[in-house]
This record gives structure tokens, sequence and C-alpha cells, in this order.
């Protein structure tokens, strides 16, 4: 399996692990009273134990080679500090001031800085597909998301506010790691970026004199959120956004809402209606599109380069 099919599955996967992981965090926001810092640095600080145990007894070759590549490095601590720790929690804020749906449109247009931000590291007008495949992935968003009536996204400005904020920084959660994804892998990256970003919520979450009261549900729907969200979920997006491309593995991320609303409607009885069947054609279509586009431009490509040359060229785009 090619590379960048590989890296267009491990997406789908990643997106469909964090939908399941946003129905689970809201339920618990709804069921207790779980501070977003707590919650936040509870899930990160466990999955960076967990990635870095893994990481030591398998890959720690490149454990080690991450920690002592000064640029990689950098890339990895504003990863931990803007894409995992400020993300952690402005998500969580974002749904409470506002809603579900909401944060989830407003969320999406981190698709737009990242095509911005890809065209300009290319020097490069959007193509064609993109654009459209853009276009059809806010649509279906909006779609799921509104169901139809725009008025259920009236917000006020603290709200929106939020959200906003939670768009730029799942951009950064995107775009800082690259340069690290690429020298070192996902594994690496994980470790230390979950485990700093853990590090840094710990004064404001102080879980050692905070812990809420959770029966078994609240600990098994923490547990669910901790697996499949930030742990198989980071794994698997870091590992789209590395083979597949930035602006692929970001248009992958639309599959989280819709599997969040498939989820809701096992769970939670929440119903599924025409709205949110024509989001998901809609983003199918999108896939499909962005799918052709990617066999048209690369129709022959011969075996890839090696290893270390794609580092350097991506090493020179990053410097």
């Amino acid at each position: 399996m090619q590379a960048k099919t590989k890296g267009i599955v491990a997406g789908i996967l990643g997106a469909f692990f964090w939908g399941i992981s946003n129905v689970l965090v809201a339920f618990m926001t709804s069921s207790y009273a779980i501070a977003p810092t707590w919650l936040g640095c509870m899930r990160v600080l466990t999955a960076g134990a967990v990635f870095t145990a893994v990481c030591a007894a398998t890959d720690k070759e490149n454990l080690l080679a991450l920690l002592r590549d000064r640029r990689a490095l950098a890339g990895t601590v504003l990863y931990a500090i803007f894409g995992i720790a400020a993300l952690q929690v402005t998500y969580v804020v974002a749904i409470d001031t506002t809603s579900a749906a909401t944060e989830s449109l407003v969320g999406q247009l981190n698709l737009v800085y990242m095509m911005a931000f890809t065209c300009l590291r290319s020097r490069r007008r959007p193509r064609p597909a993109e654009a459209a495949g853009l276009a059809l992935a806010l649509a279906g968003i909006w779609c799921i998301a509104t169901k139809g009536d725009p008025s259920s996204l009236v917000v006020g400005i603290t709200g929106l506010a939020w959200c906003l904020l939670d768009s730029v920084l799942a951009f950064l959660h995107n775009s800082l790691p690259l340069c690290a994804l690429e020298r070192h892998g996902s594994l690496p990256v994980n470790a230390v970026g979950m485990l700093l970003g853990g590090i840094i919520l710990l004064p404001f979450a102080r879980p050692w004199a905070a812990a809420p009261a959770l029966d078994a549900v609240g600990w098994a729907a923490f547990s669910g959120t901790t697996v499949f969200g930030a742990i198989l979920g980071y794994f698997l997006v870091m590992q789209s956004l590395k083979e597949a491309g930035p602006m692929m593995g970001s248009l992958l991320m639309i599959f989280t809402p819709a599997t969040a609303v498939a989820a809701s409607a096992v769970a939670l009885g929440t119903p599924i209606t025409a709205f949110d069947l024509v989001g998901l054609v809609l983003i199918l279509a999108m896939m499909a599109l962005m799918a052709l586009s990617k066999r048209g431009e690369e129709p022959e490509e011969a075996a890839p380069a090696p290893a270390a040359a794609r580092t350097a060229t991506f090493a020179e785009k990053c410097a």
C-alpha cells in the first residue's frame, strides 16, 4: 500500500476515533462537574506516558534523535503548547459556551488556514480540485452542524471568540509538528508533545487537589476518550499528516463530526436527519474528488526518493 493511501486510511480512522471521543467528552461534561483543564490535562498526560513508554521500548533511536534535533524539537514544543495543551482546553470551552454544532462548524475554518499555508509553502495557487474539495467539505459540515437551520448557530461574542481561537489552534496542531514528523515519525513526536502538553497543564488543572467525583460509568467514559481520542486518534492523525500531506490530512478531519453524529445516534439516541445524510454525501464526494485529483497529478510516480533526501527537501521548506 502506498504511503499516501496509508495516510488517507490513517486519517479516516483517526477522525473516526476522534468522533467517538467527542461524544464521550460531551457526555462527561454534561453529566459530571468536570473542569476543562482537568479533563484536558489528564487525557494528554496519560496518553503522553503511554506514548513515551511504547516509544522508549520500540523506537528509542528516533526518540533520542528528536531530543537532539533543535529545529524539530522546537516545533514539537510549540506543538505541545498550542496544538495540544491550549487546544485541549479551548475545544471543551468552545462547546460549553456555544454548542457542539457551532464548534464543529467554526472549527473547520482551519481547513482554509491550511490551504493558505500549503499554497504559500509550495509557492503556488490553490488547485481547482483543492478549492472544490474545500467547498464540498465546508458545505458538508454546514449541513451536519446546522441541520438546515442557521439560527441554531446564533452565539454571543464570547462563544464565537472561543470557537475562532479553537480553529486557529486546530490549524497549529496540524502544521507545527510537520518538520518533526517528517524527520522522526509520529510516535516520538506524540510522545514528547503529549507529555509536555500534560505537564504544561498540570499547574492549571491541579489534579491532585481538584479531582472530580466520577463513578464507574464516568471513569469508563474517561478511559474511552483517552484511548480513542488522545492515544489512537492523535497517533493516526499525525501519521496521516505525515504520509498524506497537511492539506489532505486536514480535510480528512471532517469525518470527525460525521462520526460524532452517527455515534450520538447509536449511543445517545440522537436522530439522524436528511441534512446529516446530505452532509455525509458531500464529504464522500470531497474524498472522491481529492483522491482522483491526487491520482491524476502523480500517474506514473517513480519509486519514492530515499528517506534522507525527502527529509532534506522538507527541512529546506521549513527553514
